[in-house]
């Protein structure tokens, strides 16, 4: 399917802004490293009031992945506002020398706490209106290869009070054009794994911090039941600049387990039974026997994957209604497990399926050209993708000319039957009148 550029801009946009953030979408099999996109530092200290300090957001991009597009929204905590100047205040994002700086870029979102900046086309309408900023950029023509890594961008903020922030990336999209190799300008753009790395600042006492990620990220990216998961303490710090040692940190992973205690490492795995949303503790005790404690939630998701596909023609228009879609559990199965039709936006969805392999769909309808796909499914995931079809070419329609034949035959008639009234009156009118008979008397 060869798209016009402005079809693939469209299509980026739309797949940018219209999806909730990771992770709600895989497409590449997790054979390779997964990219990251992460806070830098991990913990910033010892900042006064009126102080300007930056915040960047970092992509890792591994070898073998590549992107051309990125949204990516950052909450941050204890926001600062005119009647409570509680901790930050959030004042500006500069992005012109990231990884896009090279190429055509456009930037789609430039939001700082729901109000856009730098002449931004405006904020999402999901966009909070305190303790968030949000960046959204895409570039055409090119594309950004790994293995390597750069800025996304900074954001510059003022210190208005004493205590902590923590910034936690709420979506990290990321965009690979995913051309055919065959045939570049065969693009159909897809979203990719993405690991998030959170940060902290703080000014006071002891300021405890973890951040946590699937143990391996080669299975799933995605925090699964019965899966191990790694929690890193080791950013916590003293707000006051002071080095020390940090003798015990205590865990409490919210589901009903003992608490956990840690001296040894500031490194703690742990795994949890079912999928649902936790509240994990940490308590970090120095060596003078002050206490820092933080609480993070933690979601686990179902193991089981799910699709969610766009069904669209070749130009790009969203088909309505008229595909039937089938899911087998291998080309060779003759009996289809699942069926739907598309909805009136094009969409069709399949959640519960067994990760771990592909599964092969057929797409058929009175319009279309009959189409078939393989699609991978990961555990916790929903893989999300765009089909394109063929549609088919209408019936000739002969109501035209039948009608006109008919017409035409009926004006056949008719005139036959003035041409025959015509010759009849005239071969009456040329025969001769008849003669008089006189009566006999």
């Amino acid at each position: 399917m060869r798209l016009p550029r402005f079809l693939l801009l469209v299509s980026i946009v739309m797949l940018l802004l219209s999806l909730p953030g990771w992770p709600a979408r895989n497409v590449h099999a997790l054979s390779q490293p997964v990219s990251t996109v992460q806070i830098s530092p991990v913990g910033t200290c010892c900042r006064l009031i009126n102080d300007i300090f930056d915040v960047k957001v970092m992509l890792l991009l591994p070898a073998g992945e590549s992107i051309n597009g990125f949204d990516v929204r950052v909450n941050y905590t204890n926001a600062y506002t005119p009647a409570n100047h509680a901790v930050l205040q959030a004042k500006s994002i500069t992005y012109s020398s990231n990884v896009f700086a090279s190429g055509s870029g456009t930037v789609l979102v430039d939001c700082i706490d729901g109000t856009a900046v730098q002449g931004s086309n405006g904020c999402p309408s999901d966009d909070a209106p305190l303790g968030q900023f949000h960046l959204s950029e895409i570039i055409t023509g090119q594309t950004i290869t790994g293995p390597g890594s750069g800025l996304l961008f900074d954001v510059t903020f003022q210190v208005t009070g004493y205590g902590t922030s923590v910034f936690t990336i709420d979506r990290a999209n990321l965009v690979n054009p995913h051309p055919d190799r065959s045939n570049p300008q065969l693009i159909n753009p897809v979203l990719i794994p993405v690991i998030k790395e959170d940060g902290i600042f703080g000014n006071r006492g002891v300021v405890a911090f973890f951040n946590y990620a699937a143990s391996d990220s080669s299975v799933t990216p995605t925090i699964i039941p019965n899966q191990p998961v790694s929690f890193d303490a080791s950013p916590s710090f003293l707000g006051n600049g002071t080095t020390t040692s940090f003798r015990l940190y205590s865990w409490n992973f919210g589901d009903g387990s003992p608490v956990s205690n840690v001296t040894a490492s500031a490194m703690n795995a742990w795994t949890f039974k079912a999928s649902g949303n936790y509240t994990v503790s940490l308590t970090v005790w120095d060596s003078k026997n002050e206490t820092g404690t933080i609480a993070r939630k933690v979601q686990v998701f179902p193991a089981l994957g799910g699709l969610s596909l766009i069904v669209k023609d070749q130009l790009g228009t969203v088909l309505r209604a008229n595909v039937n879609v089938r899911v087998f559990n291998s080309s060779s199965s003759s009996t289809p497990f699942l069926a739907k039709t598309i909805d009136n936006a094009g969409g069709v969805q399949f959640s519960g399926l067994t990760p771990g392999g592909s599964y092969y769909l057929t797409f058929s309808g009175d319009t279309v050209e009959n189409y078939s796909k393989t699609e991978l499914v990961e555990p916790g995931l929903t893989t999300y993708d765009t089909v394109y079809m063929t549609m088919r070419l209408p019936p000739p329609d002969y109501s035209g000319l039948i009608y006109i034949g008919t017409i035409l035959g009926g004006l056949g008639l008719v005139t036959a039957a003035i041409v025959y009234k015509t010759r009849s009156d005239r071969r009456k009118a040329s025969r001769p009148p008849p003669r008089n008979v006189k009566a006999k008397n």
